[in-house]
């Protein structure tokens, strides 16, 4: 697509990164401000430990989409946190899919942090957005495979021919002083989870 640039998200670019994921109307909430300034911290400790964990797309110069990942070298997997192009009018135009594609050409180079390996595959736990093309429909267009028949939106990508994704179980362990209180699982990757905790 003609004006269409992807560029790795770095400390020039990065507050770009971060006001996709605060909608305009609480550009000014406290809260938002907080959980941007929480997600800051995180991607410059993300670009230290591995130089880029996210992809902006720019069209004739402005931001129209992003795809943020996770690289998890201890499982050589890379987690697709959230691809999002926010403009409908931006919409059908191959932005998600130029996307996905610089992340899936830059995932097929060896990488330091993967032992100078590549990822034996992609991981999304794709979700709706309402109004939108479905997250999982899409992913599935891309070559992405069901993992079990109970949730159709949990989705793998091999890179490695024998790769077959298998979430690790975990159990939550009851500890006697979270008795009678809510427990609330943090994320720094997402300002709207500083929401979730405030309430």
């Amino acid at each position: 697509m003609e004006g269409l640039e992807i560029k790795d998200v770095d400390t020039k670019n990065m507050d770009d990164l971060i006001g996709f994921c605060i909608p305009m109307d609480k550009k000014g909430d406290r809260y938002f401000i907080e959980g941007a300034e929480v997600k800051k911290r995180w991607a410059i400790e993300m670009l230290k430990k591995f130089g880029s964990f996210a992809k902006i797309a720019y069209l004739n110069g402005k931001p129209a989409g992003i795809i943020q990942y996770q690289l998890r070298p201890d499982e050589r997997l890379v987690v697709i946190d959230c691809i999002f192009v926010p403009e409908k009018e931006n919409l059908r135009k191959g932005i998600g899919k130029t996307l996905f594609q610089s992340l899936l050409d830059d995932m097929q180079r060896p990488k330091s942090y993967f032992g100078d390996d590549t990822p034996a595959g992609l991981v999304i736990s794709a979700f709706q957005v309402p109004g939108r093309y479905p997250q999982s429909e899409f992913f599935k267009r891309m070559g992405f495979k069901q993992v079990s028949e109970d949730d159709p939106s949990l989705l793998y990508y091999f890179l490695k021919k024998d790769f077959v994704y298998k979430p690790k179980t975990r159990s939550y362990i009851p500890q006697e002083e979270d008795k009678g209180r809510a427990l609330i699982f943090y994320n720094p990757n997402c300002p709207s989870l500083c929401i979730f905790q405030k309430r």
